[in-house]
């Protein structure tokens, strides 16, 4: 009780700064349509970001208030040390912000400072990989949690935020021509192999997006929507700052890697639940393929067959039985390792969302997951 009294002080003391301080932003809530509760907390934020904002409406272990790291109270930078999927840890103790969640079960000390017993221990899954989280979508509870605020490079995860933004500002009918600002010139990115002429619509190029996980498809719908790149990930970060996200920031709309671009188990969880209420993204994620046909640059028909990245929907892996897998998103790069979110659900049709970040191979990211997907009750 008096952890709890004191992370709320201080909460109330960070809200005085805030509602005080005329050089940071425009608050997207006020102190006094805030409530400092167990499903509405104030997040602490970079002072890049000025602690400028609070959460919206969060609904599972959200973050309570504390105070800044000592590198960022200094004016440190906020991008971790070391994304690598070989990097041992971004914490020690003198840098690291901690946080506290009511919610989160797994290893919880008792009031004596034990440790959970044996038999609980023993039930945990066994999770190598850098991050991973599985939560209740309905019944707001966490059934598992591992370093689920550390900023990693997400990869391809990224377009979760540019499908939302997507879903957000376009109608599906709109069409957009592919122009030499969408070209990605990276080696070995992920394209839907478009060319500068070609005439797509909205629809197909969010297709693109995420089942193929088309990079170019990316661009494409960034530069649409906002005009540029630069533009596009002003938006993204508006809106991950909407939804509680303090550990994110994007600089490009598909997750090619960048040493300033990442975000965190718990945030994906928050861009990936807001998708989620959109019924053209649960349709579109539990697609295994999709065929866009449209019109080049000289008016000819041309047809592109997309098969999904989610390698349960290819029959590579077979995911628990008692657990149905409705779709997610993958993300793999040499920064972020394999990446993998899922929407599941039981036999009683209640939801859940699962994150595994920085798995060292495809391999581990599936049996990893399904040491998650295993702990869904039935």
């Amino acid at each position: 009780m008096k952890k709890k009294h004191a992370v709320l002080c201080c909460a109330m003391g960070l809200v005085v700064a805030l509602t005080g301080c005329a050089s940071s932003g425009s608050l997207i809530k006020s102190y006094t349509d805030t409530t400092l509760s167990d499903k509405s907390s104030l997040l602490s934020s970079s002072q890049n970001q000025a602690l400028d904002f609070f959460a919206s409406s969060l609904a599972i272990f959200p973050k309570e208030g504390v105070a800044l790291s000592v590198q960022e109270s200094t004016g440190g930078s906020d991008t971790p040390a070391d994304t690598s999927p070989d990097s041992e840890s971004y914490e020690t103790e003198s840098d690291t912000t901690v946080y506290e969640t009511e919610s989160s079960v797994l290893m919880a000390e008792t009031d004596s400072g034990e440790s959970t017993t044996e038999t609980e221990a023993e039930a945990e899954p066994e999770i190598d990989s850098a991050s991973a989280l599985l939560a209740g979508i309905d019944s707001h509870e966490s059934l598992f949690s591992k370093n689920i605020y550390e900023r990693r490079a997400p990869a391809s995860i990224t377009k979760i935020m540019t499908a939302l933004l997507t879903l957000e500002n376009c109608d599906f009918s709109e069409e957009v021509t592919f122009t030499q600002d969408m070209v990605v010139t990276e080696p070995e990115a992920t394209l839907c192999y478009l060319e500068v002429g070609d005439v797509l619509t909205v629809e197909q190029l969010f297709n693109g997006l995420l089942i193929q996980s088309g990079n170019d498809a990316a661009n494409a719908l960034a530069i649409h929507i906002a005009g540029s790149i630069d533009g596009f990930s002003e938006m993204m970060n508006q809106r991950a700052r909407e939804l509680g996200c303090v550990d994110t920031h994007f600089v490009n709309p598909s997750g090619l890697h960048d040493d300033d671009h990442y975000t965190s188990a718990y945030d994906i969880y928050l861009m990936f639940n807001e998708c989620l209420k959109h019924e053209e993204f649960v349709s579109t994620i539990r697609q295994s393929e999709y065929t866009a046909t449209y019109k080049n640059g000289s008016g000819q028909t041309v047809s592109e067959d997309y098969t999904t990245t989610n390698q349960y929907f290819l029959d590579y892996y077979d995911y628990p039985e008692g657990v149905r897998v409705i779709g997610g998103k993958t993300g793999t790069t040499d920064q972020a390792g394999r990446c993998l979110i899922l929407y599941d659900t039981n036999t009683a049709g209640e939801g859940f969302i699962s994150v595994i970040l920085g798995a060292d191979s495809g391999e581990m990211l599936y049996s990893e997951m399904n040491e998650l997907l295993n702990k869904i009750p039935n």
